[in-house]
């Protein structure tokens, strides 16, 4: 099974810790994740930001293949540059989010 993941909040929020629960079980079960990260949610890749913040892992995430892409506008109205993301992330638009939605079985929304 295809899941998309669209999250909105900082790393120090539950729905993060939630995502990446839910997330890191998915593949376990062999099914695909992408996550769309938009709004605060773009803080979740900058480096190293699982040593700073609470419930951030999305560099676990990263590591078991989980396609994260980010909101380029939410990134740049934050000041976030590409130098600043984990690597295996990058910019993105709503039309890849669009993508996300129509290629998977399964679309959850946290924000």
């Amino acid at each position: 099974m295809h899941i998309g993941i669209l999250l909105t909040t900082s790393p120090e929020h539950q729905n993060t810790f939630t995502v990446y629960q839910l997330a890191a079980s998915f593949i376990r079960l062999d099914h695909t994740v992408d996550i769309f990260l938009m709004d605060d949610g773009v803080f979740n890749v900058l480096v190293n930001v699982s040593k700073r913040k609470l419930f951030s892992r999305f560099d676990d995430l990263i590591e078991k293949k989980v396609n994260i892409a980010l909101c380029a506008m939410s990134a740049e109205s934050r000041g976030v540059k590409r130098e600043d993301l984990m690597p295996g992330t990058g910019y993105s638009s709503q039309t890849e989010l669009s993508e996300i939605v129509k290629k998977c079985d399964r679309f959850l929304s946290f924000g």
